[in-house]
């Protein structure tokens, strides 16, 4: 007797993202509010450079330790579970240790070469630290993922948001007002301050739990063959996160010149930028609340039952997942484009970012779709492909910065332009790859018509909720506040009269199956 592992290891992950982006977004409105936009952009600047090198440790490893613990779990093999950690362990530390010496080395270069800011030498000798806690993080997470201990790796993720919200947001309140440069400084400090607080609480769980497995007599296989497994599982996967990295850090520095060339100044450049990074780009990625519970839990979950050849509960998780993720992307789609004012000025105090929020808006629906197909097709064994489509649209958004953002004509739309044709490709892509391998029948009416039409009533509720209220007096950001939640309601509402949200919800997330 046991619950679905799959839909319960989703609910429990999808409660801590919400509460851990509910902090994450938090603390960068608050970031935003206290260190203005120019701080944004100098942090957002600064953050592809730690990216750049972290990706080789994160983007991968943490999959593959996830994917085969899961598998030699299956199997009752608890010492190639132990020796998978280790070997993950001691790879990822090394390889991040070793990273971080080569990024100090080069971090004149990249400050007076590539920047020209003698400041953003300070903040490059500040990201080492944070390099090495978030390697080891993300592999011991992995291995908790992967033996489907979710509370465990979930507790981590919000002792890391909380402890940084609490110092540096409290710091920055202290000794406000302060300008840019402090600012970002003190930012980029945060990284470091959040990830060594979640270290020393795995740690302290990893050592009690480690003395709890089964004890079996050892297994014949090699250190190096282990270890393998981890690079070919890992490297399509790490290329890909390089390859987006990358882009970010081109971004960082050709979007300031390219909107320069289109007539900016340098201080309206990077505000632009800072807007479009800082305050616009955590908005299209709050759906990542759903999608990131979903893609941690469906790749072990797949592997498993691709190793068990349970082919028809896989669909069924695939078309769950799937269906998950629209449910909840259509309907803030649908908000940032049709309220990207009110949000913009009750969320950041800033119309102008009101822009960048509206075109952004367009792209929700399929960055989420798109990380959940990633999850989808990791799980199937398919990381080359989601590789390929992944180069194949940061090449479209790269061409579509270069060529548009600098003519003043487009500017910074041609940032957005490039943004939606790149997420559209991944998306068509791997759609195909999934129905070419599957075969699976998606249900499109619950799935695409029915939620559009449940999000057309939304906007229609809020707009005529908040119209009413301001006209009794109401303050405007109660009224808007208030307009949500009738509009949410709305929406759900009209999912559970026609079905797509069966009724009998509750009972069937936590029925006991046989």
């Amino acid at each position: 007797m046991k619950k679905n592992s799959f839909v319960y290891g989703s609910i429990l992950l999808t409660l801590v993202n919400f509460f851990i982006r509910f902090i994450g977004f938090s603390y960068d409105i608050l970031l935003s509010k206290l260190i203005g936009a120019e701080g944004i952009g100098l942090f957002q600047m600064i953050m592809p450079v730690l990216m750049i090198f972290l990706i080789i440790t994160t983007a991968g490893i943490p999959t593959a330790v996830s994917k085969l613990i899961a598998e030699y779990n299956s199997k009752n093999n608890y010492d190639a579970v132990r020796k998978t950690y280790k070997v993950a362990l001691l790879f990822t530390l090394a390889l991040s240790i070793g990273l971080s010496l080569i990024l100090i080395s080069f971090s004149r270069f990249i400050a007076l070469k590539i920047f020209r800011n003698q400041d953003a030498l300070r903040y490059i000798y500040f990201l080492p630290p944070a390099m090495v806690l978030i390697s080891m993080t993300s592999v011991i997470r992995g291995y908790y993922y992967g033996l489907k201990m979710m509370g465990t790796a979930s507790i981590s993720e919000i002792v890391e948001h909380v402890t940084r919200f609490i110092i540096v947001i409290g710091l920055l309140y202290y000794i406000y007002p302060l300008d840019p440069i402090q600012g970002a400084f003190i930012a980029i400090c945060g990284i470091s301050i959040g990830e060594f607080f979640d270290l020393i609480w795995l740690l302290f769980i990893q050592t009690r739990f480690t003395k709890r497995l089964p004890y079996v007599i050892p297994t014949p296989i090699k250190m190096t063959k282990l270890l393998w497994q981890i690079i070919t599982i890992s490297a399509p996967l790490t290329i890909s996160g390089l390859f987006n990295v990358i882009l970010q850090f081109v971004n960082a520095i050709l979007i300031p010149h390219r909107l320069m060339a289109s007539g900016y100044t340098n201080s309206e450049a990077i505000a632009t930028f800072g807007r479009v990074m800082g305050m616009a780009m955590p908005l299209t990625y709050l759906p990542y609340f759903v999608t990131s519970a979903l893609v941690i839990n469906i790749i072990p979950n797949l592997s498993e039952q691709v190793f068990l050849k349970n082919y028809k509960s896989a669909r069924n998780t695939i078309h769950l997942a799937v269906k998950i993720t629209l449910l909840v992307s259509i309907p803030l789609t649908a908000l940032y484009v049709f309220f990207a004012k009110p949000l913009a000025v009750y969320l950041y105090s800033d119309p102008k970012a009101s822009q960048a929020i509206h075109m952004m808006g367009f792209c929700t629906v399929f960055l989420a779709i798109q990380h959940t197909f990633s999850g989808i097709l990791h799980g199937l064994g398919k990381q080359k492909n989601t590789t390929i489509h992944r180069i194949i649209g940061m090449n479209l958004q790269s061409a579509a910065i270069y060529y548009l953002v600098g003519n003043p004509t487009y500017g910074i739309y041609g940032y957005f332009i490039g943004f939606f044709l790149c997420t559209l490709s991944i998306c068509i892509l791997d759609f195909y790859i999934l129905w070419k391998m599957t075969k699976i029948k998606f249900k499109y009416a619950d799935l695409l018509i029915k939620p559009f039409f449940a999000a057309i009533l939304m906007i229609f509720l809020i707009f005529m909720t908040q119209q009413w209220l301001l006209s009794i007096n109401f303050h405007p950001s109660v009224s808007f506040v208030y307009s949500l939640i009738i509009g949410g309601l709305g929406y759900i509402f009209v999912l559970l009269t026609t079905k797509v949200i069966p009724r009998n919800l509750l009972h069937m997330l936590f029925r006991i199956d046989g």
